[in-house]
């Protein structure tokens, strides 16, 4: 055994892998296949969650201040109490005019000008516009302990059912967490299926080179070789189909990732959609397609080799 270097062993599986050559191809096709879907399916929830948490007032509630608290003193003694809150990240005033302002560029946004400038504010005020304060949370875990002390606070107004006006946004929060865990959920299920689907091949491939190298294992095992020396060039059958797999793989969604960022962005400024850099992940995401197609390799060759050599 230590008479023989690296080097002679990855001859060997080089000739095992040159003899079965279609096989080989098969399983580096199927396996670069999985690992690109893999990485398309990974790129699309980066790319997913960093747009979600651009998205505003999702993380948000609202507190309106009741009309006999308006004072500068009952505003910034209600702004210290919402600070003295465990779950609070940020705190901002919103006086009535702002929340006046805010409605009138909305409806300009959707092409309603309004001419008279009188009648837009006198309806606005109509309809009970309040001076409000926006309070964004850490945690949406612990969001409903932070809305019902909201609601014990005194200066909150009341609607005329006598329910306390807080508005928050705790639902699109929920709404969007879940989307995402049903993504990861199907990101991982995918990712049992292929990685089955690549073992599988992987093992097909190294079984027919076992089954080649039938009569030169035996002869091997009558001059005294060992398990080891028997098995291992069949391993790095697997390894090496893993590794070329994954570098192929990594080429090949390099410039799928990349063309289809620049294709996206050529379209009316990209739709406001951002993108994570590639250049960013790209080492992370060339370790995990390595690690990935290295343990395919070794667990479909591990199992066909110890299987028909009964090691």
């Amino acid at each position: 055994m230590k008479q023989y270097s690296i080097l002679f062993f990855i001859r060997q599986s080089l000739h095992g892998l040159f003899m079965n050559s279609i096989m080989s191809i098969t399983s580096v096709f199927i396996l670069t296949s999985c690992l690109i879907a893999t990485g398309c399916s990974a790129l699309l929830i980066l790319n997913a969650d960093l747009n979600l948490r651009q998205l505003d007032n999702f993380n948000k509630i609202v507190f309106y201040i009741g009309k006999d608290y308006e004072s500068e003193e009952e505003i910034n003694r209600i702004q210290d109490e919402i600070a003295g809150l465990a779950n609070t990240k940020s705190i901002r005033f919103i006086p009535k005019e702002e929340a006046l302002w805010s409605i009138r560029t909305q409806f300009e946004s959707f092409g309603r000008i309004f001419e008279d400038e009188e009648l837009f504010e006198k309806v606005m005020k109509d309809h009970a516009l309040e001076n409000s304060i926006e309070i964004e949370y850490i945690n949406i875990d612990d969001v409903g302990t932070l809305d019902y002390q909201l609601r014990l606070i005194t200066g909150v107004s009341f609607y005329e059912s006598g329910e306390p006006k807080v508005k928050n946004r705790v639902d699109i929060a929920e709404f969007i967490r879940n989307i995402q865990n049903i993504i990861m959920f199907v990101l991982i299920g995918f990712l049992v299926i292929l990685f089955f689907i690549a073992v599988f091949i992987i093992l097909n491939t190294v079984r027919l080179s076992v089954h080649a190298r039938k009569q030169e294992i035996i002869i091997m095992r009558y001059i005294g070789a060992t398990n080891f020396f028997i098995l291992f060039p069949f391993l790095l059958e697997g390894i090496i189909i893993g590794v070329v797999s994954a570098l192929i793989a990594y080429a090949a969604i390099s410039r799928i990732y990349n063309s289809a960022v620049q294709a996206i962005l050529g379209m009316e400024g990209g739709f406001g959609i951002e993108f994570i850099v590639f250049n960013e992940i790209n080492a992370m995401l060339l370790a995990a397609f390595i690690f990935i197609g290295v343990l395919c390799g070794l667990f479909g060759s591990g199992i066909s080799s110890r299987r028909y050599l009964h090691a």
